[in-house]
């Protein structure tokens, strides 16, 4: 097999265990065959090799297809093992001790923002997100402080891809109005949503950088519109880049 063909089969095999999501946690062979354009013949080869490695599991009497056993294995050791989890996890603690609300750790792959990590408000009502939950870029604090820092291309290609699709009443669906959101984000240097992703809900985000000042994750704090108001966005904004700033200094010290 030549490197090329290796690369092929392994993007291939990459696309199929990532068609799995909190939303769409099964497929059958012909609902995954038109989602990927790849005949039947071949997916299924795929699938039966995913599957004698512990990697996807097919239910024997809906002979629908869901992710195995070794992904949770390996997701356990990753997270683990990863800095930004170790690093981030006591200073969100603090962060929502400090606001009382619910603080997100998110980071962009894939032309999606995918909520790492967060920790929960005490309150009985409290924005609910799951760990793991995929989102469109253009809506919502954490997604557009993400958006905003990607290269213009790469903004492009998402657009062009995906489209601006509406999800609540103050989603931007329009392009030059997000555009326009983007670069203030960039001026402002965080990013405030309001019912963009779901009703009743506010948010604000900073970035967090790395040594090089690329944007790596972003840090945020969310609630429901009750508890909110101007002075208390700008007051978490202010804690959430203290946040952010704190996590960059611990993942990549100065020597």
């Amino acid at each position: 097999m030549s490197i090329s063909t290796s690369v092929q089969t392994v993007d291939r095999l990459v696309r199929i265990i990532d068609s799995f999501s909190a939303s769409r946690r099964a497929w059958t062979l012909t609902e995954l065959s038109e989602h990927l354009d790849l005949p039947k013949s071949t997916l299924h080869r795929f699938l039966c090799s995913l599957e004698a490695h512990g990697i996807l599991r097919q239910d024997e009497e809906s002979k629908r297809w869901h992710l195995g056993y070794r992904l949770f294995v390996w997701g356990c050791l990753a997270e683990k093992s990863t800095a930004l989890h170790d690093v981030a996890r006591p200073i969100m603690h603090q962060l929502t001790a400090e606001t009382g609300e619910t603080t997100l750790l998110t980071v962009y792959h894939a032309q999606e923002v995918i909520c790492v990590e967060k920790v929960e408000s005490s309150h009985s009502v409290r924005l609910a997100l799951d760990v793991g939950a995929r989102h469109p870029p253009h809506a919502g604090a954490s997604s557009k402080v993400l958006m905003a820092f990607l290269p213009e291309d790469e903004i492009q290609t998402i657009v062009q891809n995906q489209g601006l699709p509406w999800l609540c009443t103050n989603t931007i669906t329009d392009r030059d109005e997000l555009n326009a959101e983007l670069e203030r984000i960039r001026a402002q240097g965080y990013a405030q949503s309001v019912e963009e992703t779901d009703e009743g809900a506010w948010g604000v985000a900073t970035p967090i950088r790395g040594w090089n000042g690329e944007v790596v994750a972003a840090i945020g704090v969310a609630g429901p519109i009750p508890r909110f108001g101007d002075e208390l966005a700008q007051e978490y904004v202010a804690r959430c880049e203290q946040a952010a700033r704190r996590i960059s200094s611990a993942l990549y010290p100065r020597t």
